[in-house]
């Protein structure tokens, strides 16, 4: 009697059971064609990419400096790999600047520094920014520092924004002008 039971009750479970069909699958999107690189744009391959130019050579040496007879010879190399925004402004526009300082991907300007004094979570591994408009007025100087820092300080451990390409010129005056502008939170 058992037996009939559990096979009954297999049976009825089994005939209740609502049956699969197979459901229409929706229509796909068209994938949009591959973007087609610009002209001037080349692919860099690892190895580029990773490839030390002579000042890096220069910095990659045991004691991580330039030795004291080429420092000038240094300094006057990496200024002129400095270039400046086409429409010559060299501040831009404070609230791109401020998306830019904290975009992990582009200027990821927090990871080392502090700049808005709302803001806990930041770096210290470079000097705090906060209230920098109102110490440091030398517009020139803050676009060159963050295009090429080694045109100041030579194997400085902060990274060459510009000669590198993560930063264009343009970009560079808009984190110029989070920094030095009044109305930028940096300065309040």
């Amino acid at each position: 009697m058992k037996r009939h039971f559990i096979l009954l009750s297999s049976v009825v479970l089994f005939a209740c059971a609502p049956t699969q069909q197979e459901k229409p699958k929706p229509a796909e999107a068209p994938k949009p064609p591959p973007p087609q690189a610009k002209a001037e744009e080349k692919k860099h391959t690892f190895e580029e990419d990773i490839k030390q130019d002579e000042a890096q050579k220069l910095c990659s040496n045991p004691q991580g400096t330039v030795s004291a007879d080429m420092v000038a010879k240094f300094l006057e190399e990496q200024k002129r790999l400095i270039k400046y925004p086409p429409n010559g402004k060299l501040m831009g526009d404070w609230k791109k600047g401020e998306q830019l300082f904290v975009n992990t991907r582009k200027g990821n300007c927090y990871a080392c520094h502090c700049a808005d004094p709302k803001e806990l979570a930041c770096g210290n591994i470079g000097p705090t920014l906060r209230y920098y408009g109102k110490r440091q007025n030398n517009v020139k100087y803050t676009y060159e520092k963050i295009y090429n820092s080694w045109a100041y300080v030579p194997c400085s451990i902060m990274y060459r924004a510009g000669v590198h390409g993560i930063l264009t010129p343009e970009e560079i005056a808009d984190i110029v002008a989070y920094l030095h502008s009044p109305e930028s939170p940096v300065n309040k």
